[in-house]
């Protein structure tokens, strides 16, 4: 199968999961207000930034050296089964340390739990498995989600408060998990591989993914954290459904990463990666114009008036995301390239650029905060293009 053709059967069939996600996002705002829209997505946020920090960078790093023969399937399902073990105590230690415990411990580790051996699952299956079940695995907990909403939203406010959302992501992810880890053991052809792939290969290339996935999710938590905390739980609501929205356009992406990777690996493509974030980013910019231009014609997006503003807070984060979509495509690049510290970096700059404006700004409005945002992945962006230009990426190698 071509890469375009494996690129659109991505776009059709994560498509249907990534349109589940916002259906069910989109539903509990219409029908539930912003309230519980904005708790469901920082239940979310939660869990992906947790099961981020426990992954260890893991999925990638299995991907990169089961592809590269340097290791063997049996090794790799042991090094996955082992994180999603680690992942319990860790998502259980987050969850106790919130204030009044606002999330239920048992529900979240065993939530992250089977986030992460999902994850690694997944990444796995795209070495050995055929491009069709890669996809299905991948959007089967986004239609489940849509399906526990529409159940829970039937009862009303009452039972679809905060502590409720964390056991529908173990539902979801659960059953995904279970999907998966069946069709690998029927698949798994047991190849032993080179060996030669050691754990410090396996710690430098996946601590690299890591921190990358780590800080890009804390800094959604960090926004989200600050919005409330300084506007409230409804302006909470709109910010976090401009960031859904923002994902429409991201998305695509993301499902072409794993492809553009496995293909980057085989046959170098840095100039078509500097093509494509090029376009990218002034598609996504341009985008944006036409988002605050007509804002003052619908400025809740149909939503109604609890959500007035939402399309100039949509427009403003717009222009990071040009710039979100630019990183992302120049990253794979350099993780195709064993050099995936580039993104590290590049997250280095955009905390440095939010730890600026915490330290400065003073009670910023939550137009303010949305241009924090979009300047820091603009400087991200930066490090990424610097990086591209100057070639620099492939001269570092993997240690």
């Amino acid at each position: 199968m071509s890469l375009r053709r494996e690129i659109g059967v991505s776009l059709l069939v994560q498509g249907a999961g990534a349109a589940s996600l916002l259906m069910a996002t989109l539903w509990l705002g219409a029908s539930l207000g912003p309230e519980q829209q904005g708790a469901f997505s920082r239940t979310k946020a939660e869990i992906e930034f947790v099961a981020a920090f426990a992954m260890f960078g893991l999925p990638q790093a299995l991907f990169y050296f089961v592809k590269s023969a340097r290791l063997g399937d049996d090794a790799a399902l042991r090094w996955a089964a082992g994180s999603a073990l680690l992942a319990l105590p860790i998502a259980a230690t987050y969850a106790g340390l919130q204030p009044g415990a606002a999330l239920p411990v048992v529900a979240l580790a065993l939530a992250t739990g089977a986030c992460v051996l999902h994850g690694q699952l997944r990444a796995l299956m795209l070495v050995r498995e055929r491009i069709e079940w890669f996809n299905a695995v991948t959007a089967l907990p986004q239609v489940l989600l849509l399906a526990g909403v529409l159940v829970l939203a039937r009862g009303g406010p009452a039972p679809t408060d905060a502590p409720v959302w964390p056991w529908l992501f173990v539902i979801a992810f659960g059953v995904a998990t279970g999907v998966a880890l069946q069709r690998w053991r029927r698949g798994a052809r047991g190849v032993a591989g080179a060996g030669t792939a050691r754990w410090r290969d396996l710690a430098h290339y996946g601590m690299a993914a890591w921190l990358t996935a780590a800080l890009s999710t804390a800094a959604i938590v960090l926004m989200q954290r600050w919005v409330e905390h300084s506007q409230g739980a409804a302006v909470l609501g709109v910010f976090t459904m401009a960031m859904t929205l923002l994902q429409v356009p991201l998305t695509p992406i993301a499902y072409a990463a794993p492809l553009l990777l496995r293909r980057w690996m085989e046959r170098p493509g840095a100039r078509a990666a500097q093509r494509a974030a090029g376009a990218l980013f002034g598609l996504l910019l341009g985008v944006a114009g036409v988002v605050w231009l007509t804002a003052p014609l619908w400025p809740g997006l149909g939503l109604g008036e609890a959500y007035r503003g939402l399309a100039q807070v949509l427009a403003v984060l717009l222009i990071g995301g040009a710039a979100e979509a630019a990183s992302r495509v120049l990253g794979v690049n350099a993780n195709a390239s064993g050099v995936p510290w580039v993104a590290v970096r590049a997250e280095a700059a955009r905390w440095t650029v939010l730890g600026l404006g915490w330290g400065l700004l003073k009670g910023p409005g939550l137009m303010g905060l949305c241009v924090l945002w979009a300047a820091a992945a603009l400087v991200a962006a930066a490090v990424f293009a610097w990086h591209a230009g100057a070639g620099r990426a492939p001269a570092e190698g993997l240690a």
